[in-house]
């Protein structure tokens, strides 16, 4: 018996999902540790964080809309400018707690990180929401202009 090939591409997309959870299950743990041991005010203290944002990428990816892109985009460049005006709020705004909140964001969080990567990935979405609208157009318009067979002809 022939193998459907709906149930090969099922396969497939299943394969790749399974690669993108692996691929971004790594990265998180990675991401995780290095948290744990680059110090404070480190130059690489960006790297961390970077792990952990760039470890949805194998499952956005995997996922063939582009919207997810932009949404996790544009969330992670408002957080990443919330980080950064934080940074420039006077101490006496806050309470002693929330004053150790931010000095633990200000050395271990680098808001340029959330921004750029927010940045970033919200362009990917648009490009590739961009994508598959001219390719859906371009399918509906071929299907649109294909010759319609008359289904009663006069020829033999």
């Amino acid at each position: 018996m022939p193998e459907k090939e709906g149930s090969k591409k099922k396969e497939k997309k299943t394969g790749a999902a399974k690669v993108a959870a692996i691929a971004s299950t790594v990265l998180w743990i990675l991401g995780f540790a290095l948290a744990f041991v680059v110090p404070a005010n480190s130059p690489f203290g960006w790297v961390p964080d970077g792990m952990l944002l760039v470890g949805f990428f194998p499952l956005l990816y995997a996922w063939k809309p582009g919207w997810p892109w932009v949404v996790f985009g544009v969330l992670n460049t408002i957080v990443g400018f919330l980080l950064l005006v934080a940074f420039y709020i006077p101490d006496t705004n806050f309470t002693r707690d929330m004053i150790i909140v931010r000095k633990h964001l200000a050395e271990q969080h680098s808001p340029y990180t959330w921004m750029v990567i927010g940045i970033m990935s919200t362009i990917f979405g648009m490009v590739r929401m961009a994508i598959h609208l001219f390719q859906w157009i371009r399918k509906k318009s071929s299907k649109q202009s294909a010759p319609v067979e008359a289904s009663t002809s006069l020829e033999p």
